[in-house]
Parts: C-alpha cells; sequence; structure tokens
C-alpha cells in the first residue's frame, strides 16, 4: 500500500483529519485545553481590543487589529482556511470579531474570549 501524500489526499480525508484534530466543538469555545491545541497548530492569535490596550498587555505572539478596522484589514487574515483565535478584554469584542470574519467566509475562528481566559 502506497502513503497518501497531502497534496493527493482527498476533502473528505483532510476534513477527517481537521476533525479528530481540532473537532466540530473548538470552533468558537474558550476551553482552554482547545486554545492550547490551536496554539501548538500555529494559529493567527488576534487581540481585538484597542491599540492603547494591547500594549499595556497582550498576549504573547498575538497581534493587534481592533474589531472596529477588521473589516478594513480583512487580507491580513490571509487564508481562509487559517486557524484563527480571537481576545479581547471581556468576550464581548471577541465574538463581534468571530462573527465578522465568519461573514467574510472564515471558517476556522475561535472566540478565546478574554485575555485573562488565554492560556499562561
Amino acid at each position: 500500500m502506497k502513503p497518501i501524500l497531502f497534496s493527493k489526499m482527498s476533502g473528505i480525508a483532510m476534513c477527517i483529519i481537521a476533525f479528530s484534530l481540532f473537532g466540530c466543538a473548538t470552533v468558537g469555545s474558550n476551553d482552554s485545553s482547545d486554545i492550547k491545541k490551536w496554539i501548538s497548530a500555529g494559529a493567527l492569535i488576534v487581540d481585538v481590543r484597542t491599540p492603547e490596550e494591547f500594549k499595556a498587555e497582550n498576549y504573547k505572539n498575538s497581534i493587534n487589529i481592533p474589531v472596529n478596522d477588521i473589516e478594513k484589514n480583512i487580507k491580513l487574515f490571509g487564508d481562509k482556511d487559517r486557524l484563527i483565535i480571537v481576545y479581547c478584554g471581556s468576550g464581548k469584542r471577541s465574538e463581534q470579531a468571530k462573527n465578522i470574519l465568519e461573514k467574510h467566509g472564515y471558517n476556522k475562528v475561535l472566540d478565546a474570549g478574554a485575555l485573562s481566559d488565554m492560556p499562561k
């Protein structure tokens, strides 16, 4: 039996692998173990608070795109299948950010809630 190469893998096989790694329940949840899995898998971590809040404190390796600036900077998010984690101060703006990204076709967005919910 020949090994399957990712470039030749069927869409169904890719879905099975993605499900086994991330599961359906993780998209949109803010479970700490899910967040850690996504970070380990190379997710883009986006702080959607104001630049002032970001400067005062932020999660390591995160970038700052305020929720009100997401639509005009949508290209910064790249591939629509990219894993994206959004967080803010309380969870309200990250929920808005997730909804905006999903409206633009991003289907792997995890709302981590507040900065205090991010893994240490």
